[in-house]
């Protein structure tokens, strides 16, 4: 793993000269096999500092003492971490689930990036849910919970077309000199537009 990290930092000093460094991780190790997360693999990773772990958390149940001793170990080597949950039909497609799991990752210094909409893969028709459903989850997000457990819900657009993120509308319409907007409340008002 260290020569992965040491070829993978020379490949960014390479070819991305004028931005910053940095290197990004999606692993769902913390959740799957938490006894893979040591002190030998921390003291790894922390010598290629900056470097960010993005891990899988699907449901509050997840969070096992494994896990969460895991995302510490990470987070005490000056590691951020992130989590990238997949929205899924009949796992955590309620808003008070994935309210719990946000929360509780804030907890552990694991912060909610992304939910993502499920692509339409063969085989997993069973856990699609419409992006209607994600939006309402939005909905019981902002306004109920601290900002930073309330992370973006994205689609990825098909053929590599990216991440776009989908919100609930909270800005209704502008006007010339006004703006209208909608809160977590669903209560409408007006600001100048200047």
């Amino acid at each position: 793993m260290q020569e992965n990290f040491r070829e993978t930092h020379k490949h960014n000093e390479d070819r991305f000269k004028e931005l910053k460094k940095f290197i990004r991780l999606g692993t769902r190790a913390p959740v799957t096999l938490p006894q893979r997360i040591t002190k030998k693999l921390t003291n790894i990773i922390k010598r290629y500092h900056p470097i960010y772990i993005n891990t899988q958390f699907n449901h509050p149940l997840e969070i096992t003492n494994e896990s969460k001793a895991a995302c510490e170990m990470l987070a005490d080597a000056g590691i951020p971490l992130g989590n990238q949950m997949v929205l899924l039909n009949g796992i955590n497609n309620d808003k008070n689930i994935v309210r719990k799991l946000n929360q509780q990752l804030l907890l552990l210094r694991v912060k909610p990036y992304y939910i993502f909409h499920p692509m339409q893969v063969k085989g997993t028709k069973h856990f699609w849910v419409s992006i209607d459903e994600g939006l309402d989850i939005m909905d019981g997000l902002r306004g109920y919970t601290s900002g930073m457990a309330v992370p973006y819900y994205v689609f990825n657009g098909p053929d590599g077309l990216g991440k776009m993120p989908i919100l609930p509308q909270y800005l209704l319409y502008t006007h010339k000199d006004k703006a209208v907007f909608r809160n977590w409340e669903g209560k409408v008002f007006e600001v100048d537009n200047i």
